[in-house]
């Protein structure tokens, strides 16, 4: 009983359940799990019952353990109330519930694949998941993505501001970011002024807008916030810098560049 508590204690914290059995197979490991207490506590007079009137499975998904599939077997138990003026002829004993209601999945295993859909993805992190021995998709990543609550806007003084394609060349949008903490904040439907405009005079904290400096992001900027200074973002200054480099050195392709050619430098127009 010792081992069998600790192996629970290791696995299950938390959950006031010991393992009875442990079938180990080649990918798959299954858990067979049980309360340990002789009562229960009926929810509705609170008097202890040892009298069991059935018992019933849950099957769930955990996280796994040496490279096995967990497969937990929790049986529990539905007992009589002894107390005949009370409403409830039977009840189930109450046992932590590892996973969310009507889940299939622990609440650990749904909170690491969350976080796994958080980084790669939902079709790199379906495959991260197979090379560590869970089973599950892209579309459940990506549904487990959208059922995570939206936070709050805070204050945002530093905002980064970019347009992309919903459907290229015909439909865009604008993203909005809180470059101090890197995450997105709002989309905007559109990539007009008026639009930016208007979702920035609700934000008189803004003092840097950061962007590619586009028409309609820099007309929508200074209407909406006129105190904020606007500066391009790293990636476009980059970008602008690699273009003014590779006009100038197509301009002097045909310049001998020779110790003896260095004369012939003074005879090429120097660029605008």
């Amino acid at each position: 009983m010792v081992d069998t508590v600790r192996h629970a204690d290791l696995l299950l914290p938390g959950l006031g359940v010991e393992v009875a059995e442990v079938a180990l197979g080649g990918t798959e490991a299954g858990l067979a799990l049980r309360s340990p207490a002789g009562s229960a506590a009926c929810p509705g007079c609170g008097r202890r019952s040892t009298r069991v009137h059935c018992y019933y499975q849950r099957c769930l998904a955990d996280r796994p353990v040496a490279g096995r599939q967990v497969q937990l077997d929790l049986r529990a138990r539905r007992l009589v109330c002894g107390n005949g003026s009370c409403g409830r002829r039977t009840f189930a004993e109450q046992i932590p519930d590892p996973r969310r209601r009507h889940a299939c999945r622990t609440n650990v295993l749904i909170a690491q694949l969350t976080d796994t859909a958080l980084f790669p993805g939902g079709r790199a992190g379906a495959t991260l998941c197979g090379r560590m021995a869970v089973t599950t998709c892209k579309d459940t990543l990506l549904r487990l993505l959208r059922a995570l609550p939206v936070p709050l806007r805070e204050s945002v003084p530093y905002l980064g501001v970019d347009e992309f394609a919903v459907r290229r060349g015909r439909t865009y949008a604008t993203i909005l970011v809180d470059t101090s903490t890197h995450r997105p904040i709002d989309v905007l439907t559109d990539r007009t002024a008026h639009t930016f405009a208007a979702w920035l005079t609700e934000l008189s904290e803004v003092r840097i807008v950061c962007g590619d400096r586009a028409g309609s992001l820099l007309d929508g900027a200074r209407a909406g916030a006129p105190q904020a200074r606007q500066v391009a973002d790293a990636w476009h200054l980059l970008h602008n810098l690699a273009e003014a480099v590779e006009r100038v050195v197509g301009r002097h392709r045909g310049v001998d560049w020779t110790t003896e050619g260095h004369a012939e430098l003074k005879n090429v127009p120097q660029p605008a």
